[in-house]
């Protein structure tokens, strides 16, 4: 009874903490050029980011217009300014100035604000490590990420920013092993706070240690096979979305963001129900493989921006692959020894099985209406 209600009340938390998560993760692209103490400074903003924190839609209409953008560039590039301080060593690095006019860019998921500065650092040398602290969105997103590429002479290096980790250096000659121990720590924290990936691996599991027989689940007799069929399932996850994961990052397939975030809160629905009245009950592997395959490009976001050469863009893929695989495992770790116990429940194949899935479908169902329709059914 107590892994029962422990495992209920982790799905009702879970959902409860993603009802107002609807979206892809926010992130913005820093791009710094170091000639010496002078550097030059790229930074694109979504706007869909920027309209929470400005509120650039004048007129409510939920269409952000080039003039609404235009009439608010000087509290753009005031509110960008205030969210980032730059040092070489311990010198303070100073706004100079625009380079360029505020422009609007194409990335995957949305147009982006680009703002272009050089900023100077008075009696810096090339030699001194780059000093960031990226606030921007702190306390309101906490799943946005800056990602910055850092460029001087023939030398780059890149890094994710994360809006509450205060200031860091970044080294520009960065090794392969540093960019992969660098993306795999990121790995780990996007598959843990990815509620859409946790939902559909949670649907996956969910029955990982019942049979299907006489259109009822029944409690599996044998641990090794219980085990053995959720490591196949499991597999079949990892396998599918580490190839799409790679095509992905490596720009050899670029699907829009909408249409792949969309169908990953489909493919929650169709697992939750298929949960609750198995069709496929022989090919869940099969299942967990075709669905996989499109969570391999949500899990790209991170990297498809990265202006990476092709050994540090190989070293990123395969540190952030480790660490998702790491952060689903420790997932299965923690819920296989609980679902194994709750097996044998009455109330766990009755009640927990059957309603944790129709709620997860429900909230997925959400998701996808306001991915699709772009609707604000939950306020977030």
């Amino acid at each position: 009874m107590s892994h029962c209600l422990r495992i209920f009340a982790g799905i009702c938390l879970l959902l409860l903490a993603s009802l107002s998560w609807a979206h892809k993760a926010g992130d913005s692209y820093l791009t710094i050029e170091q000639d010496g103490p002078v550097l030059g400074v790229t930074w694109d903003v979504a706007l869909r980011d920027l309209d929470v924190l400005l509120v650039l839609d004048s007129n409510n209409d939920h269409q952000l217009t080039w003039g609404e953008v235009r009439t608010r560039s000087a509290d753009i590039e005031s509110l960008l300014q205030s969210q980032l301080t730059l040092k070489l060593g311990k010198h303070a690095c100073e706004w100079l100035g625009q380079s360029a006019p505020l422009g609007v860019v194409q990335h995957s998921d949305g147009l982006y604000a680009a703002q272009h500065w050089l900023v100077t650092c008075p009696g810096a040398q090339e030699s001194d490590a780059l000093n960031i602290d990226y606030r921007l969105l702190n306390g309101i997103d906490s799943l946005h990420r800056g990602l910055l590429s850092l460029h001087s002479g023939s030398q780059h290096s890149t890094a994710v920013l994360r809006p509450d980790q205060g200031a860091v250096d970044i080294a520009i000659d960065a090794s392969l092993w540093l960019t992969f121990t660098r993306f795999m720590h990121e790995g780990i924290h996007h598959l843990l706070s990815g509620y859409d990936h946790i939902l559909f691996l949670l649907c996956l599991l969910l029955p990982a240690c019942l049979a299907r027989q006489d259109k009822q689940w029944l409690p599996s007799r044998s641990f090794r096979s219980a085990i053995t069929h959720t490591a196949g399932v499991v597999t079949a996850f990892t396998v599918a979305h580490s190839i799409t994961l790679a095509l992905a990052a490596l720009q050899v397939v670029v699907l829009p963001s909408r249409w792949v975030e969309s169908a990953i809160a489909a493919s929650i629905v169709l697992a939750a129900v298929h949960t609750i009245s198995p069709r496929l009950i022989h090919s869940r592997a099969l299942l967990a493989g075709l669905f996989g395959l499109i969570h391999g490009f949500g899990f790209a976001g991170v990297l498809q921006g990265l202006p990476l050469t092709t050994g540090p863009r190989l070293s990123a893929l395969a540190g952030f692959n480790t660490g998702v695989e790491l952060g689903q495992l420790s997932i299965v770790l923690v819920l296989f020894p609980l679902l194994w116990w709750a097996r044998s429940s009455h109330i766990y194949r009755k009640f927990v099985l059957p309603v944790g899935s129709l709620l997860i479908a429900l909230v997925a169902s959400i998701w996808l209406l306001q991915r699709v329709f772009e609707w604000q059914l939950i306020p977030g």
